[in-house]
């Protein structure tokens, strides 16, 4: 009898050392998940707040191509663009200009800056920078917009850059909505208004995402330079380049993230979903150098725009945002004639 009890109480030792193995192992699993959920979050928050959070005096390389060894192709665009700064500060001592401003959907004060033709004009352009830039960055553009091709040239500072208010940087998205009240504005002060929408790198994803909204007839025409087909994919390469981080689960709370602070999903701010909506002409321009906004985007948007006129230019030895100064005189030829379709255009010598 003592010694069936002590098989029966071996047994049982055996199968509570087998439960507290097993717990140990469950605790464990569930300690590392917790710990993982936790680092992923907070690797998340890290990424959101660096990639959208304001920023002002934010100078963190994003180029993967910068830093090179100088190349022909970079003393043609450092010698184009003395050129050019010489230029337009010349136009901006002359040019009549006047601060304008509006409010957001969300009640955010956004500023601008208007340039006006030499000679009367109901063309317009809304110039549109890029990411973590100002309005002024757009000021070689608008010297030739407004001073050659006799535009009346809109620059606003995107929300949460420059003088605008704004806690998130809107990636194209939210500043889409933020255009249509640019559009307003002109549209208000002239109702025979025809307005180009223009913009470059972000500034580039926040044309194609305007085009695909519900839009007024005073817009005629859309020139995108090296934009994005998605946040998501743009923050991917990203991620990769700056922190050699893969997309799981870093990426993925990042978005999650950014949906309940920003006000905005990364897949949601889509270039090729709004293409796919867009009618209005566009002409589509990438450098082939350009390693930030992958080359290889330009195809895939291009694809996207199915309806409406549409043009590529692809710009030989450009970086990224640096088409019209690796080679102007391609680049505005083919602006103008893309956009003279659209509008009635007097070129001044």
């Amino acid at each position: 009898m003592n010694r069936k009890l002590k098989i029966l109480t071996k047994g049982l030792d055996k199968k509570k050392a087998r439960l507290r193995r097993v717990r140990i192992a469950v605790i464990a699993v569930l300690s590392l998940f917790i710990v993982l959920v936790a680092a992923s979050f907070g690797v998340g928050e890290y990424l959101l707040q660096f990639a959208l959070k304001r920023q002002d005096d934010f100078s963190t390389n994003l180029d993967p191509s910068a830093g090179n060894a100088e190349t022909e192709d970079d003393r043609i665009v450092a010698s184009n663009r003395e050129s050019f700064r010489e230029a337009t500060n010349a136009w901006l001592e002359e040019v009549e200009s006047e601060s304008v401003a509006i409010e957001s959907q969300e009640g955010l004060s956004l500023k601008g800056t208007l340039y006006h033709a030499q000679a009367e004009s109901h063309n317009y352009a809304i110039l549109i920078h890029g990411y973590r830039s100002v309005s002024s960055s757009n000021n070689d553009l608008a010297y030739v917009y407004c001073d050659k091709m006799n535009f009346n040239c809109l620059l606003p500072d995107m929300r949460a850059c420059g003088e605008s208010e704004g806690e998130y940087i809107g990636m194209g998205y939210l500043d889409s909505k933020d255009i249509l009240g640019w559009i307003d504005l002109i549209d208000e002060r002239d109702p025979s208004a025809n307005i180009l929408i223009t913009g470059v790198s972000m500034g580039g994803a926040t044309t194609m995402m305007t085009s695909g909204l519900e839009l007024p007839a005073s817009v005629k025409c859309f020139v995108e330079d090296c934009g994005y087909t998605s946040v998501w994919d743009i923050f991917e390469h990203e991620l990769d380049f700056l922190f050699g981080l893969p997309p799981f689960p870093f990426l993925y709370t990042a978005n999650a993230l950014s949906s309940l602070q920003a006000g905005y999903g990364f897949k949601e701010a889509n270039s090729l979903e709004a293409l796919s909506r867009s009618t209005l002409p566009m002409l589509f321009i990438h450098g082939d150098k350009d390693t930030f906004v992958p080359f290889e985007m330009l195809d895939t948007l291009y694809a996207a725009k199915t309806e409406g006129r549409k043009e590529k230019l692809v710009v030989k030895g450009a970086g990224h945002a640096e088409s019209y100064l690796r080679d102007p005189v391609t680049y505005f030829t083919t602006v103008y004639e893309f956009i003279d379709e659209s509008f009635d255009i007097v070129l001044s010598e």
